[in-house]
């Protein structure tokens, strides 16, 4: 999928304390985006000035415009160029005389941006689990060398527990897949399973019979929901992920709980941050770094890859909606 096709959807680029008053700059989709904080909020831009091609983000801000380095030229939040210092302050501007603006939200901790009209809604948590009953950190960030899309298919996939993650969320005595159902929605997948999970965070030696519900949210979102059975105790990981370049992924991994409030957050952070660096070492040896476009390229398994199937299969999807418009050929 073409980084031009993923300009349209919302991605995370920073934390909420990332961006201050001064100009910061972030990758995304190959290029560079200037963020920085006013009374207004955030405020993004592509890190460029239309004069001289300058990168905004070794500017300042004053006044709540951000300053170009170059020639001092002034942008206000919407993009648009209040101040040329060569020229009289009574001459006019030019109204191509724009930084491009990007759409900014603040949302879980994170501030997310999207570079052209969206043409998809926010990624959100799901609905039961964004109410105050629920609990919600940071767990995990990471800068992976690997694509967006191997990060996250590697999310969703069950079949390498008992190898990459044996006697934490699997055993090779266990290894065997049941056939599942996944279900098509309008904004990605949705599919679960039940195992017994082993893991001490049940105590030294201990099991728990867990469902695991995984939803997906095209193109970089991954939910997974573990349900304790017979506990009532229910835990949201989350990754959100940034496509920095091709072959570059920040991870941002948030964890909600209903339970345990009282609890360190680290309790399940750290557990979360071994698996995630577990999967770290595997997915970053992955050849190539991006998806395959064509499915013949790798071999894939009926029953275990049947996710990360119509995964891929729907981000084709999106990129032939971008390259012959909305409306097909």
């Amino acid at each position: 999928m073409s980084q031009s096709a993923l300009a349209g959807f919302w991605h995370p680029i920073a934390t909420v304390d990332d961006i201050t008053d001064q100009p910061k700059r972030f990758t995304l989709l190959d290029d560079y985006v200037v963020a920085f904080r006013d009374e207004g909020g955030v405020a993004a831009f592509r890190d460029l000035c239309v004069h001289r091609g300058a990168a905004l983000s070794l500017g300042w801000v004053r006044n709540g415009t951000l300053v170009c380095p170059y020639h001092g030229w002034q942008y206000d939040r919407s993009g648009a160029c209040v101040r040329i210092p060569s020229r009289p302050a009574d001459a006019p501007i030019p109204s191509t005389a724009r930084a491009k603006a990007y759409r900014v939200q603040e949302k879980y901790g994170l501030v997310w941006v999207a570079m052209d009209e969206p043409r998809a809604e926010f990624p959100a948590f799901p609905d039961d689990v964004d109410t105050p009953s629920w609990k919600y950190f940071l767990s995990y960030r990471e800068v992976w060398k690997t694509s967006a899309a191997r990060a996250v298919e590697n999310f969703m996939d069950f079949s390498h527990f008992p190898y990459v993650h044996e006697g934490l969320l699997g055993t090779e005595e266990t290894a065997e897949i049941a056939p599942y159902t996944v279900e098509k929605r309008d904004n990605g997948l949705h599919y679960w399973l039940e195992q017994e999970e082993p893991s001490d965070l049940y105590g030294a030696g201990g099991t728990q019979k867990v469902r695991y519900e995984y939803t997906l949210v095209v193109p970089f979102t991954i939910h997974l929901k573990k349900i304790e059975i017979g506990t009532g105790r229910e835990t949201v990981i989350t990754q959100f992920t940034l496509p920095m370049t091709e072959s570059t992924t920040e991870l941002f991994v948030v964890i909600a709980r209903n339970h345990s409030h009282d609890e360190p957050d680290s309790k399940f952070g750290d557990f979360t941050t071994t698996i995630m660096e577990q999967d770290r070492t595997i997915v970053e040896s992955q050849r190539p770094e991006k998806l395959p476009e064509s499915l013949r390229e790798e071999l894939h398994i009926k029953v275990p890859d049947a996710a990360s199937l119509l995964y891929r299969q729907r981000l084709a999807s999106l990129a032939k909606v971008e390259a012959f418009g909305p409306y097909g050929a």
